[in-house]
């Protein structure tokens, strides 16, 4: 549902925000205020604009809060949400939008391999983020860029960034990352300079994106998941993966002859790589 068209254009209307299950216990700790202190792979909710206040109850799915039932009944969805964006009026601009941003480079790599995308990760110095983030906004938002790429900005913990990548010829700059298969490294195919402009970051990554589109095959997600299992390929979360369904504080324990809910790693995170 999440991909159908009506509802990305329903969904432009709200700042729309993936939290990151299995990166920080600050996110589990919110999700599991959201689910009645049970800690599961997804929570669905809106707010209102100050963050805080709940628009709806707190459950699973949007169908579960906004209406419907099954991925393709949606229109009672795109409803509800039109319903509550015509009680707010937009009072910023543009340029005071928060861009897109991972927990970590490691991160974004990976997630950019399970949505096949390709990565605009930008290196800069503090001294000249503020000039930076004013063009990433001015690109990340046009609308023919808009959803066709992962941003991420290096933070602290990503020092080692370059590492699992080739064809890294500068420190800082913005990179055109294609992310390799199980989302563990991949091949910077642009890099720009940090003072490019607005028109010229976004000729080059629909130029890139053109040629990604024609070589980048669609997973099939059976077969991919079961290609990373032979080869032993595992995603490291920052914290136990996992879910909580009983509440008990603690990650449910597998028991012979349950399927490995674990082992299916959802969007946010999980033992095997997000890219599977």
């Amino acid at each position: 549902m999440l991909s159908q068209k009506d509802f990305i254009e329903a969904s432009k209307k709200f700042v729309c925000i993936r939290l990151e299950t299995y990166e920080n216990k600050e996110t589990q700790d919110r999700i599991r205020d959201l689910l009645s202190g049970s800690m599961q792979n997804t929570a669905f909710v809106v707010y209102a604009p100050d963050g805080k206040t709940k628009l709806t109850r707190s459950h699973r799915s949007p169908q579960s809060i906004l209406g419907g039932r099954g991925s393709k009944d949606i229109a009672p969805v795109i409803d509800e949400m039109g319903k509550i964006a015509d009680k707010y009026k937009v009072k910023g601009s543009p340029n005071q939008e928060v861009l897109q941003d991972f927990d970590s480079f490691k991160q974004s790599l990976n997630v950019a391999s399970a949505d096949q995308r390709l990565l605009v990760f930008t290196v800069s110095p503090q001294s000249k983020m503020t000039s930076v983030k004013k063009t990433l906004r001015a690109v990340f938002n046009n609308p023919s860029v808009s959803g066709k790429f992962h941003f991420d900005i290096a933070g602290k913990g990503d020092v080692k960034w370059a590492e699992s990548l080739k064809n890294v010829n500068a420190k800082t700059g913005i990179f055109l990352i294609r992310s390799h298969e199980f989302g563990q490294d991949g091949i910077v195919v642009k890099a720009l300079p940090l003072d490019v402009s607005p028109r010229g970051l976004k000729a080059d990554l629909l130029a890139m994106n053109k040629k990604f589109s024609e070589f980048e095959k669609r997973k099939d997600y059976g077969k991919h998941v079961n290609q990373g299992r032979r080869e032993g390929v595992k995603f490291e979360n920052n914290i136990q993966q996992g879910e909580d369904r009983d509440g008990d504080g603690k990650i449910d324990e597998h028991k012979p002859g349950q399927g490995r809910r674990g082992d299916r790693s959802p969007r946010g995170g999980g033992r095997f790589l997000e890219g599977l």
